[in-house]
């Protein structure tokens, strides 16, 4: 039971807990929501909501998967014959885990984007508005020339290559990897980008890419971030394609609403609604107290768990033995990545006519991505319109980008694209961007296992755009708290859960042909001529 007392010495009141949640964030609810299903009533665990209320549940209707709901785990065995789970999707496996604890229901589109799979042809549209139909996945490039699509293949290998050498092997401790993480966070992506690809068709695809995997431009994201976002979906490879997860979840708010509403019924009571917190700090009992203005309700517990966003951070004294100055302004400095998407309904799927499917990757714009509207209802009930959805470029004003987008939807189908039945544009917040050079001090704090007064595994910086990315971080900000507060409780679903993926093996032969590049090709033959130039000259020298 949350005990409440009166303070001698101030005027105020004070509530106290083993475990406090800072924050109502999707990430802090999931953690709140673990904890309590693992500790009941044997432990105080209280969360503090700074916003109020969230929303309602949404009332969307969407499809129930009625077969095949662990098709994405499989289990194989290695050379000792442990069990091991090999998860294709990361984002897929977090997304379902918590659809089925709350028994929430998720369209094909989302969970099992091969079953709506279509023959009908996507459009890739160049800078100069030349288009270009392919039936084929978005990330066999097969629209582009052989030497264009070669090198964006053997980009994507290498990019492949270096996640899996800095982060499946965890070998973060270690002196080489430390440096070549260092290397890789102090170099953007744009000069990476740059570094690797000749032609300027792979340059935009890939700065298109970045833009869409993490909110913001090439010039802004680190190749460290970039490979991390990339790596929780187990490849670089997979993010124009059909089969795409995290582009579904982040057009469709009804996954983060109703996954959030069924959370905050979960542990309602024990949420409290608290007014601004003025200071945390610490005493001599190892307690950490959150100060709110004069007069109010403070708050005390053992173990305090951060939820918040990071620009939220921002009005908060905290002590420097709980978080030194340099992390303080790590964290309060990441840049808010930022997402434009639109929805535009038609009386009928009229592109289908034509044999396109509707979905769109473009490197001219406004439309950056774009497809069909997924099926909402199992009975046919909401779909009264055709519709497409996607994002948008993000431009400086915040003007409406209408005309232009039905002036490239007609470019693109035709003249019935000139007359929507509705339009309509959102800004979706995205993840906070750190900035280059600070993700490797980020993580370690993120991933520290055994704090001592504060938890940071729960810190939001995956905002309202990635739905699967915010419930990882509960999920692993609840792992954290739980090997600190009774390590003989956890289990080992719950800590293989929280693996990274094991599909993406070391071979020695595909990290080498991984360097083999139009560029890395240039550069060799370069070196040899200067070589055999040099040696020629040696050699007539000598014979002087």
């Amino acid at each position: 039971m949350v005990k409440k007392y009166e303070s001698s010495h101030e005027n105020s009141s004070h509530i106290k807990a083993d475990v406090i949640i800072l924050g109502c964030s999707l990430p802090g609810i999931v953690t709140a929501h673990k904890l309590k299903k693992k500790f009941g009533n044997t432990m105080d665990i209280v969360v503090l909501d700074l916003a109020g209320k969230q929303s309602r549940e949404s009332k969307c209707n969407v499809a129930f998967l009625e077969e095949d709901k662990e098709e994405n785990r499989e289990i194989s065995y290695d050379g000792n014959g442990t069990a091991k789970e090999i998860i294709d999707n990361v984002a897929r496996h977090y997304l379902a885990m918590f659809a089925k604890d709350f028994d929430i229901p998720l369209p094909d589109a989302i969970i099992a984007p091969e079953k709506v799979r279509t023959p009908l042809n996507k459009l890739f549209e160049y800078k100069n508005g030349t288009t270009v139909a392919c039936v084929r996945d978005f990330h066999e490039f097969d629209y582009l020339n052989v030497l264009e699509k070669f090198e964006l293949n053997q980009y994507h290998a290498l990019l492949d290559e270096h996640m899996k050498a800095l982060f499946q092997g965890n070998k973060v401790d270690e002196d080489s990897e430390r440096n070549r993480l260092l290397y890789y966070d102090q170099t953007t992506m744009e000069k990476h980008i740059c570094g690797a690809l000749l032609f300027p068709n792979s340059r935009d695809i890939m700065r298109n890419a970045v833009r869409l995997v993490c909110g913001a431009s090439a010039k802004i994201v680190s190749v460290l971030f970039y490979l991390h976002q990339c790596y929780r979906s187990s490849s670089s490879r997979n993010h124009f394609d059909g089969n795409n997860t995290k582009f579904r979840e982040k057009l469709h708010g009804y996954c983060r609403k109703r996954l959030t509403y069924k959370l905050q019924k979960s542990v309602a009571n024990i949420t409290l609604t608290a007014k601004a917190i003025k200071k945390i700090s610490s005493n001599t009992d190892e307690q950490v107290i959150l100060k709110t203005i004069k007069g109010d309700t403070n708050y005390v517990c053992s173990l305090l768990a951060m939820a918040l966003k990071p620009d939220e951070l921002r009005n908060i004294e905290f002590e420097t033995q709980l978080l030194t100055e340099r992390e303080f302004s790590i964290i309060t400095s990441m840049i808010k990545g930022k997402a434009k998407r639109f929805i535009v309904q038609y009386e009928e799927h009229f592109w289908r006519k034509e044999g396109y499917s509707g979905d769109i990757l473009s490197i001219r714009g406004p439309i950056i991505w774009a497809t069909e509207r997924p099926k909402t209802s199992s009975t046919g009930s909401m779909e009264k319109y055709a519709a497409l959805i996607g994002y948008l470029t993000v431009k400086n004003n915040e003007d409406d980008s209408k005309d232009a987008v039905l002036k490239q939807l007609v470019r693109l189908f035709g003249e019935e694209a000139a007359t929507p039945i509705n339009y309509k544009e959102t800004d979706i917040s995205d993840i906070y961007v750190p900035r280059c050079g600070d993700f490797i001090a980020l993580r370690r704090l993120t991933l520290k296992p055994n704090p001592k007064y504060l938890e940071w595994g729960a810190l939001d910086v995956f905002a309202d755009g990635d739905v699967a990315s915010a419930l990882e971080a509960g999920h692993v900000a609840y792992l954290h708290l739980l090997r600190y507060l009774r390590p003989q409780a956890q289990t080992f679903d719950e800590i293989c859960i929280a693996e990274w993926p094991t599909m993406l093996n070391d071979n020695p032969f595909r990290e080498w042909l991984a360097q083999l590049s139009i560029t890395s090709s240039i550069r060799l033959l370069a070196y040899t001529t200067v070589a055999y130039i040099g040696i020629r000259l040696i050699q007539s020298l000598m014979r002087k």
